[in-house]
C-alpha cells in the first residue's frame, strides 16, 4: 500500500512539474516573440536589414560615404534665421518647441545638381523645404524628438529628395538641434 502511495504522490509531483514546465514555457515564448517584434520593428524603422541600408522604391538611396567632400556642395537651410518649430503635445501636456539649423550636402557630380543644386534654385524653393522640415519635426513629441535625430534626418532627406525628383542631396545633418 505505501508503494502504492509513493507511485502517486510521484505521478502527481510529475504533472505538477509538467504543467509548471508548460506554463513557464509559454510565458518565456510570449515575451521573446513580443521582443522580437519590437526589435524587427525598431530595425526597420533604421533600415538595417542583412544587406545593411537598402534604397526605397524610388531608386534613391546614396550614402553620405560614396561621395567625397570634393564632390559636395552645402547649403544650410536655416542660416541667420534658425527655425523655431512647434513639437506635438507630449504626455506632460505642454507645448515645446525645436530649435533647428540645417545642413543639406549635396552631390555636384549628380545631373540634377546643375539645375537644383544653384544658390538662386535653392533659394526659390528654400520657403518650401522650411515647410517640409517643419512637418518632420513638427509630428514628434519633444521626447521622441530628442531620441530619433537620426530618424528625423531620413525623414527629411526622403521628402526633399521625394519633393526634387532627385537624389542630388544625400545627407540631412543638424548645426543645431535644441528641444526646449
Amino acid at each position: 500500500m505505501k508503494r502504492n502511495m509513493l507511485s502517486i504522490l510521484i505521478l502527481a509531483l510529475l504533472v505538477v512539474n509538467l504543467a509548471m514546465n508548460a506554463f513557464m514555457l509559454l510565458s518565456v515564448m510570449t515575451t521573446n516573440n513580443k521582443t522580437a517584434k519590437i526589435i524587427s520593428d525598431i530595425s526597420a524603422a533604421l533600415e538595417l536589414e542583412a544587406g545593411g541600408a537598402q534604397s526605397d522604391s524610388s531608386g534613391f538611396g546614396k550614402e553620405s560615404g560614396d561621395i567625397s567632400v570634393s564632390q559636395s556642395a552645402y547649403y544650410e537651410l536655416s542660416g541667420d534665421d534658425e527655425m523655431t518649430i512647434a513639437l506635438k503635445v507630449g504626455a506632460d501636456g505642454t507645448q515645446h518647441y525645436a530649435l533647428v539649423d540645417l545642413v543639406l550636402s549635396m552631390d555636384t557630380t549628380n545631373a540634377d545638381y546643375a539645375t537644383y543644386g544653384t544658390s538662386e534654385s535653392l533659394t526659390t524653393l528654400k520657403g518650401k523645404m522650411k515647410s517640409v522640415v517643419q512637418n518632420v519635426v513638427g509630428g514628434y513629441t519633444m521626447d521622441d524628438a530628442k531620441n530619433n535625430e537620426d530618424a528625423i534626418k531620413k525623414e527629411i532627406l526622403k521628402q526633399l529628395q521625394s519633393m526634387y525628383g532627385s537624389d542630388f542631396i544625400y545627407d540631412v545633418s543638424f548645426s543645431k538641434f535644441l528641444c526646449q
